[in-house]
């Protein structure tokens, strides 16, 4: 991975005090960063065991540079954390509403943490205070959260909610704060959205707006990105049966200025803690008016399939995997971090078991609660035996994986390559057969043939 670099390119001219509710990815990294930028930071974390260890100076999740962020900030005094909401606002007239917004069962987030934060910031304030929302929510949320803590907030005290989305990347959070693309504050007062505003440094690109804009542009971007993926799996299917490369047609799609490269990557889904649950609070949101989002719906249609088609492979290579030993490696939805939510790798492990396979699973750092009596220590362990091997995750150490090593451990010979990782030539001078998504078929060349031969020849001379 490449070293993060977790100093600031700037300070900001006028430091504030800030309230940060909730220490988990993004309000740590956000109160972390702040606090480097010059700020005088205090981060509110109600559960023990994460307030224990954050006060310890370590931090409770993976994230390349932010621990040492953290430890820069407690040693400076800018960054401070608590279990006491009134002691984290007092003095500050800014608070980062950064709690979690699950997505129910009906693809509508879940704003039930995001309304007790707010309610709760509003009754320990003594003074006027504005709620910045950074976490992802439906437009009308800002507007319906400052009803609520105007209501709770004791009389003379003016409660004002400003929307100023997140874009940060796990694996990438602290590098994507300190470079971002763009700083989004939307606010319906002119005040408040200079104050929120002025929490970043001058020179980084800014959008102002209205609250709902705002709060649509981190879905509509998530979903535009969620697109992008599934656009690549699709094509890489396509290439399977034309016999075409993916790697080359996609890379040849990305050269085009008006495209680009990002996202655009074919392999076993997107997941994590944002692009699905993005994606499914816009379809939410648009059926609650009545609209429909038929491009949107079916980027979770393939995502769906891009999953399934791992453990099709298998099933097509194999026979039934009843009975069959299938190493796993990766559980977290990418490289770089230990978060395994909506995790394709998590759905390939439950798709084999639930077909009657024995699964063993190795991941660098992630764990997974549920598979835990199905993990080893490393990835030529978890291989011992298996008929099969499957690399979900594209951590840079299976790239480094000893593909003789490998095939001395493994029972069978094949290895599905999920994330395009391995060297497929050096892992068939080893007797090892990697089957990678998006490669061709040799049985797809006779129908690609003849349709184009018919195409091409008079109808009058057929």
């Amino acid at each position: 991975m490449t070293p993060i670099d977790t100093r600031p390119n700037v300070r900001v001219a006028q430091p504030k005090r800030i309230c940060v509710v909730g220490a988990g990815y993004v309000g740590l990294t956000a109160a972390a960063c702040f606090a480097a930028l010059g700020h005088e930071v205090r981060c509110v974390e109600q559960d023990p065991g994460r307030l224990g260890t954050l006060l310890r100076g370590r931090i409770p999740i993976y994230e390349p540079g932010l621990e040492e962020l953290v430890g820069a900030g407690l040693a400076s005094g800018r960054l401070r954390f608590t279990g006491e909401m009134a002691d984290a606002i007092a003095g500050a007239s800014v608070a980062l509403l950064c709690v979690g917004t699950p997505p129910r069962e009906d693809g509508h987030p879940d704003l039930r943490q995001m309304a007790a934060a707010a309610t709760e910031v509003a009754r320990a304030a003594s003074h006027d205070v504005v709620l910045v929302v950074k976490s992802t929510v439906p437009p009308g949320t800002c507007e319906a959260l400052e009803l609520l803590a105007s209501e709770a907030a004791d009389p003379g005290v003016r409660v004002t909610t400003v929307s100023n989305p997140e874009f940060l990347r796990e694996s990438q959070a602290v590098d994507d704060f300190f470079h971002p693309d763009r700083v989004v504050v939307g606010a319906d007062d002119d005040g408040a959205g200079a104050l929120v505003a002025g929490l970043y440094p001058s020179a980084w690109p800014l959008l102002r707006c209205e609250r709902r804009s705002a709060e649509l542009v981190k879905y509509a971007a998530n979903t535009f990105l969620a697109l992008k993926i599934s656009f690549a799996n699709e094509i890489a299917g396509l290439c399977e049966r034309v016999g075409a490369e993916a790697t080359s047609v996609l890379a040849g799609v990305g050269m085009d200025q008006r495209i680009g490269p990002s996202f655009l990557a074919h392999g076993p889904g997107f997941g994590g803690s944002c692009l699905v649950k993005d994606v499914s609070g816009l379809i939410a949101t648009s059926e609650a008016l009545g609209y429909a989002t038929p491009v949107a719906q079916a980027t979770l249609e393939v995502n769906t399939w891009a999953r399934q088609r791992v453990v099709d492979k298998l099933r097509h290579a194999l026979g039934p995997l009843g009975g069959r030993r299938v190493a796993v490696l990766g559980l977290a939805f990418k490289p770089g971090t230990d978060d395994i939510r909506d995790s394709p790798a998590i759905d390939i492990v439950a798709g084999l078991l639930e077909e009657g396979a024995a699964v063993t699973t190795h991941d660098p750092v992630a764990v997974a609660a549920q598979f835990a009596h199905l993990a080893s220590e490393d990835p030529y362990t978890a291989a011992r035996g298996a008929d099969a091997l499957v690399v979900a995750t594209g951590w840079p150490e299976f790239a480094l994986m000893d593909p003789a090593r490998l095939a001395a451990a493994m029972a069978g010979r094949l290895v599905v390559d999920a994330v395009g990782v391995l060297d497929a030539q050096a892992a068939a001078r080893c007797g090892l057969e990697v089957i990678a998504l998006g490669r061709p078929s040799l049985d797809a060349f006779h129908p690609v043939v003849v349709a184009p031969l018919e195409w091409c020849l008079d109808a009058e001379l057929v």
